[in-house]
């Protein structure tokens, strides 16, 4: 269900004279009140005409704006109602109890906030309800949600906010068409308002994405806590669970969340992070200062999505599908058969680094062939490797095969971040016959370094090699 409410400037009911009517003074009634007075009851009868022909006049765009938009799920469970009466505001419901309290959403480019007074226009919606293969918790994925469109102006500025509510969660991103070439710098600042009396499991920013959870009621949580995304809590009184975070990140900086006093957490992109300890080891600091600007994008900007999966149960939340419902299938030109493109082979792998053992030739021997006992599908082979000689790694292809098992091997993401180095990395590994690589220590949300992985996933499927990021 979807609905939008719209208000009108001075709505009144005018009467007007009656056209032909004689005007001959003889003939009009003498007014009982005095000049002063009938000029008084003439401005007040007026006046409300008048400021309506004005405020259409200086802003046409809100003179007719959109003040709300409610957007329901499918199974009517779920609430997300976004408003425009104090800038763009928004609240996220649960069967009637609050999942986000009132919070605001907040988009810039070029350092212009464009959701402070934005004009609201006409709410275009729109049902999606389909299936597709994937792979994790069950085979067939569902995405069946309702989608509401809703065209905004700030100045000269016209740009989308889109919203999508699903059986179990909610969604919304914006957009900000643009010509090609044309480079501008987005930022966000928008909040999600925790409910009083909730847990939240989280950690901190200190090992990027390689952090130990803790978990705390939100009002032990101090202001300027950092939270690396997903954030997940349960609602006050057992009441469900729900879990913050984003999808579809590309040709953007990614986000991660902020305490910011009063239950909310800030959304706050890469160059507004702290740099996390294993970047600030492995790079420059003229890496860190470079990464701490923020990032511009050419074209289009089309933010990620933010996220908010929501259940009565941890059980939905492990089988929710929004993550791959908000992204794009797998690219057509990369990946003919989708998610059957037969080169591309999840599996479980044996890691020499994890499990110890031998870092010699025979030790990774030894390696493959416990894998192929255990049913193991990869060896991860680490650094080492590249002391080996091309006559030795094919070798070690050709024993691994024998065993049922794949070969992927190590690389530091530093050292790939030109072309012509992409290129030649995996150009090597696939006449080496190896399945592909694990390329590690990104560590950053910067949008450069998302900008690198969509390369390096590109270069990779041109040789039909797997790619593991690590670090990331």
């Amino acid at each position: 269900m979807i609905c939008t409410s719209v208000k009108r400037f001075g709505e009144r009911k005018f009467v007007t004279a009656q056209v032909g009517a004689p005007s001959k003074m003889a003939m009009r009634p003498m007014s009982p009140y005095s000049p002063e007075q009938s000029l008084q009851r003439r401005l007040c009868f007026f006046a409300p005409l008048l400021l309506l022909i004005a405020a259409i006049i200086l802003n046409p765009t809100r003179a007719f704006a959109v003040l709300e938009a409610d957007v329901a799920s499918p199974d009517g469970s779920i609430q997300f109602q976004v408003t425009f009466t104090n800038g763009v505001g928004y609240e996220v419901g649960l069967k009637n109890k609050a999942v986000i309290e009132p919070s605001r959403m907040s988009f810039s480019i070029n350092g212009t906030e464009l959701t402070t007074a934005p004009a609201a226009g006409e709410v275009k919606t729109y049902r999606l309800n389909e299936t597709y293969p994937w792979r994790g918790a069950h085979s067939t994925a569902v995405n069946n949600c309702n989608g509401a469109v809703i065209p905004l102006k700030a100045g000269a500025v016209s740009f989308n906010l889109e919203v999508r509510v699903f059986n179990d969660g909610v969604a919304y991103r914006f957009i900000a068409p643009g010509e090609a070439g044309q480079c501008r710098v987005p930022d966000e600042a928008s909040t999600f308002t925790v409910p009083e009396g909730s847990r939240v499991w989280y950690h901190n920013l200190d090992g990027h994405y390689e952090g130990q959870h803790t978990n705390n009621l939100i009002a032990a949580i101090t202001n300027g806590q950092w939270v690396a995304p997903p954030m997940t809590f349960e609602l006050p009184n057992h009441a469900g669970y729900a879990s913050i975070t984003e999808a579809d990140l590309v040709n953007y900086s990614g986000m991660a969340l902020q305490a910011s006093g009063a239950r909310a957490f800030t959304v706050m992109l890469g160059h507004k992070q702290p740099p996390s300890h294993p970047f600030v080891m492995r790079y420059s600091k003229e890496d860190v200062a470079r990464l701490s600007q923020p990032a511009s994008v050419s074209g289009t900007v089309t933010t990620p999505w933010r996220v908010v999966m929501i259940g009565t149960n941890l059980n939905t939340l492990v089988n929710c599908d929004i993550l791959p419902d908000l992204c794009p299938p797998p690219n057509s030109r990369l990946f003919p058969q989708g998610l059957n493109t037969d080169w591309i082979k999840p599996g479980r792998a044996v890691w020499k680094y994890l499990d110890g053992g031998d870092s010699s030739l025979d030790g990774t021997k030894d390696f493959c062939r416990m894998a192929g006992e255990l049913g193991f599908q990869y060896n991860v082979i680490e650094g080492y490797w590249s002391r080996w000689s091309d006559a030795e790694i094919t070798n070690l292809v050709a024993y691994a095969k024998q065993q049922g098992v794949s070969l992927l091997v190590w690389k530091h993401s530093r050292m790939l971040r030109t072309p012509e180095a992409r290129e030649q990395f995996f150009k090597k590994l696939h006449d080496l016959g190896l399945a592909g690589a694990k390329i590690d220590f990104f560590d950053n949300e910067h949008k450069e370094i998302v900008d690198l992985y969509q390369a390096l996933v590109e270069n990779a499927a041109k040789y039909h090699l797997v790619v593991d990021f690590h670090g990331s």
